[in-house]
């Protein structure tokens, strides 16, 4: 067996796989509020129009401040959901 395969090998283990299923589930959520919060009115505005044509049809239904608010306090819980998933999945074993 050569080093490369093993090498290989020993990162192809189930510890190894729930470590990184364990950080997307905890990174993910964190990466979307932050891209939520950070985004410009424009690129807000769009993801609005988007979002009203494809459920009701007319591009804005749903008043501007209104939406970029609901996307504020959802990037908000995104951000709170990831650093406690990351605090109980992966650093709680080290404090």
């Amino acid at each position: 067996m050569s080093a490369f395969t093993y090498v290989i090998m020993s990162l192809l283990n189930l510890q190894f796989f729930m470590l990184i299923v364990k950080i997307v589930f905890c990174v993910l959520p964190g990466v979307f509020g932050i891209f939520l919060l950070a985004s410009s009115e424009e690129n807000k505005r769009g993801m609005r129009n988007s979002f009203c044509n494809s459920l009701f049809g007319i591009s804005n239904a749903i008043a501007f401040p209104k939406f970029a608010r609901v996307l504020t306090i959802v990037g908000i819980i995104a951000i709170v959901y990831s650093v406690g998933t990351t605090w109980f999945f992966l650093l709680r074993d080290f404090f």
